[in-house]
């Protein structure tokens, strides 16, 4: 039957290095591989005919410096076919915190840092998180500027500049701490220049010359003990070796590199065609697969390991290629000429289709439900209100809103709770004028006149916030007990285009008077809230309208801290299509949830769930919640079978106990509740299920604080003799260690 696991790689590479990652397709588990980050393995699955499989991993999570373990999540990827990437999503964009940063790889050890070099040869540790905008929280000396700058294992390896001949080893400080100490500790001289370095594993680099040449550099291996690197010798400075070439046939990634150091020609790469771009070589990065590159000037380039080009893309005016790096399913770009680093997620066709976690709960990364950060909101329901276009009002009343805040039963009996959390928000203006409330909308913008009937919906004295009202009584009568329901309220974004909103000549086209605006809004909004005297709902904040963030935006900027000033969260729900779509977080949104727009655009030629699995991976590694999506066709075979994408993709991601949106335009939800047929009136109660899912506990954390016994199981049913399969394990707080990895069919 052949090998059952062939190819096999990982992103980021283990510290026994990648030749001791390539013993296990030969299932040679005698020494077992440790990850100290996020990781991502891949490769085939071969069988002799299609059928039932069971892929399994065996390990265990142990302490690390100050971290004591706890239990992450693993889920599974497939595709029938080689997964291609499709897409380069450009997802965050943080500014540079010095105007001299030359080159910026991630931490060797923590995920939460990055480092980066500067031209005055400083090495800076950043602060990752999306909120501190990459905040230097230590700083240290070094003995020369770098141009690249790059993992290998636990410790770093800088080129200098600006000859680009010399490679500089540099030890890293342990794990956890806030101070980094970063040591010199030997030198390599190149009789050759480079211009970009690539992290490959622990023992060895990728150099890339200005002509396209691609080798990899053996360095120095330093013995392995328990996952950590020994401590230096204390010797001085050290020179090795002289440069090498050796023929591609001769080259395999599981061969042993022999000698103290070596360089080993893989190919040169291939001229590009006319139009892609022009000039030297200038950047690297590589992925556990193929190699990242650009020229001066020129576009991004996709390379697999035999030097072929797969693809280019797209130059964006926002970004400027200075410098490439790569983490854990993000391609790092520093922008030199805009002073930013941009994080771009490499789409690819894999599809998820298990998950592996060991226990039940949510993905760490996810925001969490019901906690501060959300307004103590766990599922936050969409109430559109307002014009229909400018056709005719939308208004809720008791008998829409019922299905909503409690669970029905078939009999029409409120048998529990359901949504805590319901959003106001509209579209477009109660004026029956098509003027549109954000910017992203088709429409003339709207103006203060329009801001003021939105608000009178709001307030009505039968409809909208009376009726939930009335609603949270209801419910509360029928289950013999008191839940208040928490409230947001959508607040119009300023449109730039209005340069009249007032009547009297004020220009939305200038920031101060927008920002004047958003105040004026919050002010109002908040004397109406007090004047209704509401007893069973509580207003938790304000809805940021425009689905597309915008780096920088002075409204965007000041939203979330005029929230604070009143006590109140700051709500948002980015489109993936933004450019943007982590700003929100980055400028200290509190619940912020991902729209994954699966329900509403499928890109032409992509898997079913592409959209879903992209969101799912963003939303989870800049603590987002999600949206779940009712299509307008939900009570049709199609839209109903979207929507269990969601609810499929919401347990195999890890986001099912997280902080959750529901958009259901009008009244659809209401509408699987009342159906007659059901397969769609199961949707409602499954629904309700997956509400449910994000009150449960979610402390994955092991009370034993030691080794931790990892068994993940999944189980698939395959359509073809050769499948390619990935597994994204995250979340682990700790060093995993990987002793078993096998699939078999059943």
């Amino acid at each position: 039957m052949g090998k059952p696991i062939s190819g096999i790689y990982s992103d980021i590479a283990p510290c026994e290095g990648r030749t001791a990652l390539a013993g296990f397709q030969n299932q040679n588990f005698s020494q077992p591989l440790t990850w100290r980050q996020d990781c991502s393995l891949g490769g085939k699955l071969l069988w002799g005919q299609p059928g039932e499989r069971r892929i399994v991993l065996s390990g265990r999570l142990e302490e690390s410096g100050e971290t004591s373990p706890a239990l992450g999540w693993a889920d599974f990827e497939l595709s029938r076919q080689e997964p291609v990437i499709d897409d380069l999503f450009l997802v965050a964009s943080r500014p540079l915190p010095q105007d001299n940063i030359t080159c910026v790889c991630r931490h060797p050890f923590d995920r939460a840092c990055l480092v980066a070099a500067t031209a005055d040869a400083f090495l800076l540790l950043l602060d990752a998180a999306p909120q501190a905008s990459l905040a230097i929280m230590d700083r240290s000396k070094i003995d020369a500027a770098f141009s690249s700058l790059v993992c290998c294992g636990g410790r770093l390896l800088g080129l200098e500049s600006p000859s680009g001949r010399r490679l500089h080893i540099i030890d890293v400080s342990s794990p956890g701490l806030k101070r980094a100490a970063f040591a010199r500790n030997g030198s390599i001289t190149l009789n050759r220049p480079l211009t970009a370095l690539a992290e490959n594993d622990a023992y060895s680099a990728w150099g890339l010359s200005a002509n396209g040449t691609i080798y990899l550099i053996k360095v120095p291996e330093e013995p392995v003990k328990g996952g950590q690197f020994s401590p230096n010798s204390g010797e001085g400075p050290a020179r090795f070796g002289r440069l090498q070439r050796r023929k591609l046939g001769t080259f395999r990634l599981a061969d042993r590199l022999r000698g103290i150091y070596r360089f080993i020609k893989v190919k040169k790469l291939p001229r590009l065609k006319p139009g892609i771009g022009k000039g030297r070589f200038a950047g690297l990065a590589f992925d556990g697969e193929s190699f990242w590159t650009f020229r001066r000037a020129g576009k991004l380039l996709l390379y697999n390991r035999e030097g072929s080009l797969l693809r280019s893309f797209a130059s964006r005016p926002e970004v400027s290629l200075s410098c490439l790096g790569y983490t854990h399913h993000y391609l790092l770009v520093l922008d030199r000429q805009h002073q930013q680093l941009h994080h771009c997620y490499p789409a690819d066709t894999l599809e998820p289709v298990a998950a592996l976690s060991l226990e039940r709960g949510s993905h760490p990364g996810y925001l969490p439900a019901g906690t501060a950060a959300s307004g103590k909101i766990h599922d936050l329901c969409l109430l559109y209100t307002g014009g229909e276009g400018s056709g005719r009002l939308h208004r809720y009343d008791v008998e829409k809103l019922l299905p909503l805040a409690g669970y029905r039963s078939v009999a029409g009996e409120i048998k529990d709770y359901f949504m805590d959390g319901f959003l106001l928000l509209a579209q477009y203006s109660p004026l029956l004028n098509g003027r549109s409330f954000a910017p992203d909308l088709s429409g003339p913008p709207s103006r203060r006149e329009d801001w003021t009937a939105l608000f009178d919906e709001y307030f009505h004295p039968r409809a909208n916030l009376s009726a939930l009202e009335d609603c949270a009584r209801a419910v509360a009568r029928c289950l013999g007990g008191q839940r208040p329901l928490r409230v947001v309220l959508g607040v119009p974004t300023p449109d730039p285009r209005c340069r009249d909103w007032d009547g009297r000549g004020c220009s939305l086209a200038v920031e101060a008077h927008r920002v004047e605006a958003v105040r004026w809004a919050f002010d109002e909004l908040l004397q109406r809230w007090e004047k209704a005297g509401f007893r069973r709902l509580i207003l938790a904040g304000f809805y940021y309208l425009a689905e597309q963030g915008a780096f920088n935006d002075p409204v965007i900027a000041i939203f979330p801290q005029l929230c604070r000033e009143r006590g109140l969260c700051s709500f948002a729900i980015p489109g993936i299509s933004s450019s943007y779509m982590t700003e929100f977080k980055r400028v200290g949104f509190d619940g912020v949830a991902l729209q994954p727009s699966h329900s509403f655009w499928n890109p032409a030629g992509r898997p079913r769930c592409y959209l879903l699995k992209c969101a799912g991976h963003i939303a989870r590694d800049f603590g987002m919640g999600m949206e779940v999506e009712l299509p307008y066709n939900v009570l049709e075979a199609e839209g109903a079978g979207k929507l269990r994408d969601y609810l499929e993709a919401a347990r195999i991601q890890g986001w099912a106990g997280a902080f959750k949106a529901y958009f259901q335009s009008y009244n659809l939800i209401k509408a699987l509740a009342d159906s007659q047929a059901p397969e769609y009136r199961r949707l409602y109660d499954e629904l309700y299920e997956l509400s449910r899912l994000s009150r449960q506990p979610q402390d994955r954390r092991h009370p034993s604080y030691q080794a931790i016994p990892v068994e993940w199981q999944g189980k698939w049913s395959g359509h073809s003799e050769k499948e390619y399969f990935r597994i994204n394990m995250e979340g682990n707080k700790g060093i995993f260690r990987l002793t078993v990895l096998s699939a078999e069919p059943l």
